[in-house]
């Protein structure tokens, strides 16, 4: 378990890893963002979780990563300052959610055996941080569907890698009792 202060700095880092992603979509700094919370995520296994929490906190990021390839091949979500002949999402956009992973143990933790509320919260919250990166210029939602596949998306995702963490945790658990 987390102190108070663990808990309160991994909330605070990711706020502001967030506005450091999202301004780094300009051209030229999404690969320097993305070094910035690589260097993050290992302090943040290093000191806070453990190297055993990588394989988990990795996969959530790739998992929620995907989830936004899907909306930007779909045409749901497009990313202003990104080449539009480049077929993934761009750096700063995976950088944010490895920056999200990291919350997934630590803040967040008490989401996990919350599944219903962790959906309603990320039905509600995803769409509004999409709608924030919107007015920040980085991205556009040029769908009319847009804002319905954000709060599916994020509705979906939120339980899913919250479970994948709490699965995580109680495997690593009894394999040392």
């Amino acid at each position: 378990m987390h102190s108070k202060s663990l808990i309160i700095f991994n909330f605070i880092s990711f706020q502001l890893l967030w506005f450091a992603c999202v301004f780094s979509a300009a051209p030229g700094w999404s690969l320097p963002v993305l070094l910035l919370v690589v260097l993050y995520t290992a302090a943040h296994l290093q000191w806070l979780e453990s190297w055993q929490q990588a394989l988990p906190l990795f996969t959530t990021a790739a998992v929620g990563s995907l989830l936004d390839q899907v909306g930007y091949s779909m045409g749901w979500i497009s990313f202003n300052h990104h080449q539009s002949w480049v077929s993934h999402i761009p750096l700063w956009m995976i950088a944010l959610w490895l920056a999200f992973a990291c919350t997934l143990n630590v803040s967040l933790r008490w989401l996990q055996c919350k599944p219903l509320l962790a959906a309603v919260l990320g039905g509600i919250l995803g769409p509004l941080a999409y709608l924030g990166v919107a007015q920040l210029g980085a991205i556009s939602l040029p769908s009319p569907y847009s804002l319905a596949w954000v709060a599916l998306q994020w509705s979906v995702a939120m339980p899913l890698l919250l479970w994948v963490r709490y699965t995580f945790n109680h495997t690593v658990d009894k394999r040392h009792t």
